[in-house]
């Protein structure tokens, strides 16, 4: 009897990380989209525009989030929340941190190591994609 109990409770708590990792593969699906539109905004705004690399990487980033939040709320999260104002300005609070961070990161790794604002790039959104998902799945598209 006990044994069943475990083998129950094990069953379910293996089918909750499962369901969680899904989750986070949909979240890294649209997070790889977004990013695919953030690196190609950012060569063309600096190559062909002729811009700034960091003003580049904010409007690049501009447009990668507001396609990453319709991603994620109607495919990732299936968000059915109809206050959909509050949740895209949560989306753009954390948006806006994320921001901060990769153009920090950005900057420092260009103008301290001479890294290429490319690959600099990569590297800093791969930090970002961990903060995203942390807080947009603990406050933007939360269960209540």
């Amino acid at each position: 009897m006990l044994r069943n109990i475990i083998k129950l409770i094990l069953k379910f708590w293996w089918h909750q990380q499962i369901a969680k990792f899904h989750q986070f593969l949909k979240y890294c699906i649209g997070g790889g989209l977004a990013f695919f539109v953030d690196i190609v905004g950012l060569y063309v705004f600096t190559e062909f525009f002729g811009f700034w690399y960091i003003l580049s990487a904010t409007l690049s980033f501009i447009l990668a989030a507001i396609f990453n939040y319709l991603y994620q709320r109607f495919i990732t999260f299936k968000s059915q929340d109809k206050n959909y104002t509050k949740q895209f300005i949560l989306f753009v609070v954390i948006a806006l941190v994320g921001l901060l961070i990769n153009n920090s990161i950005l900057y420092i790794l260009v103008e301290s190591f001479g890294i290429w604002y490319m690959f600099a790039k990569a590297f800093a959104a791969a930090i970002v994609l961990i903060w995203n998902f942390w807080a947009n799945k603990k406050f933007t598209f939360k269960k209540l």
